[in-house]
């Protein structure tokens, strides 16, 4: 009898802490604003999507748009929270998201993402070029190549 008590003691032990841990990750989710990021993205992706396939129907986006709820988005996202932080990190990361600067962050981080997009964008576009340009000087090509001979006839 004792066994099954210790044994069942265990067992509600751990699923007393996977609830509090859960309930932790479903907070840090929403605190750091991960799922209104997570639609926000979505729906921008969709939108280039469109401009390729132009198959797809304003119907289908917006029955699409609707299935994904931020309540799924920290559903799918809380157990991987999990996986990553201890429950006393977690505790950690609310505290701070939730001060002024935590807040901040936290604000800044769509601005932040799409400048720093857009500059690796850049950086990768104008490094494309330049190994393009030093590859083509070694197989010695020239860029733009140099104008064709003009044709002579001969008499």
């Amino acid at each position: 009898m004792k066994r099954l008590i210790t044994v069942l003691g265990l067992f509600a032990g751990t699923f007393i802490f996977s609830q509090t841990s859960d309930a932790k990750a479903r907070e840090l989710v929403k605190i750091m604003g991960a799922d209104k990021l997570a639609i926000s993205g979505m729906k921008s992706q969709i939108q280039e999507l469109k401009k390729t396939s132009p198959e797809i129907s304003d119907e289908f986006v917006k029955e699409f748009i609707s299935e994904i709820t931020p309540e799924k988005i920290i559903e799918v996202y809380a157990p991987i929270y999990m996986k990553y932080y201890t429950e006393p990190e977690m505790d950690e990361l609310i505290k701070f998201y939730k001060s002024p600067l935590g807040q901040k962050g936290i604000s800044l981080v769509p601005s932040i993402m799409k400048e720093s997009i857009e500059a690796g964008g850049k950086l990768g576009r104008e490094t494309a070029i330049k190994v393009k340009e030093r590859l083509n000087k070694k197989a010695g090509y020239q860029n733009p190549p140099p104008p064709m001979p003009e044709k002579t006839e001969n008499k």
